[in-house]
């Protein structure tokens, strides 16, 4: 059963279908960010048309966080129950956080585990200040769902599965996270 691996991506987005709307639904870019300040007042700004390094540094830390989500939380359930907050929470901040761990203890339950990994396949990038839209044509192909118990595959993905996400910066630490997930359907 192909649909299996974005059932389990949707148990993880359960909250993302409310965001779908907000995120690009293209595979076109989304505006250039803004340009980074800087730190002396009196210094020339950098020109709007010309990506800034920082600006440049915050896309590929963005592509960063939102590429280690996907093993982080795909494998946090490989360890302890009593570890999966902290190993999410280094890569998802809520709603995703809450909705990632309710996801995992569902499939807990029902006897269910993750086999394989997803490849990211990063179409558009798009960071404003504190917040950044990810436009992914995800390869599932190669992870599904498993029994917990025998590993037998009960499904496996699709190789063009469109991802939306939005991530926000942790003003704790600077780090970005993933606050939500959405699978507009169809392929990319």
């Amino acid at each position: 059963m192909i649909v299996g691996t974005r059932r389990w991506s949707q148990l993880v987005a359960l909250a993302g279908a409310a965001l779908a709307p907000m995120l690009v639904a293209s595979c076109s870019g989304g505006d250039a960010p803004a340009p980074a300040s800087s730190p002396n007042p009196s210094a020339p700004s950098q020109t709007p048309s010309a990506p800034s390094a920082s600006g440049q540094d915050q896309r590929q830390a963005v592509e960063a966080a939102y590429t280690q989500f996907w093993p982080r939380t795909m494998h946090a359930d490989d360890n302890p129950e009593d570890t999966w907050h902290d190993a999410v929470a280094a890569v998802a901040t809520d709603p995703q956080l809450t909705t990632t761990l309710n996801a995992m203890r569902y499939q807990k339950q029902a006897g269910i585990k993750i086999y394989g990994d997803v490849t990211a396949r990063i179409v558009s990038v798009d960071v404003t200040r504190d917040t950044a839209k990810v436009v992914d044509c995800q390869d599932a192909s190669r992870t599904g769902q498993a029994d917990a118990k025998t590993g037998d595959r009960k499904t496996v993905g699709v190789p063009r599965n469109p991802v939306n996400a939005s991530l926000k910066r942790d003003t704790s630490d600077g780090q970005w996270k993933v606050a939500q997930v959405s699978f507009p359907g169809g392929t990319c």
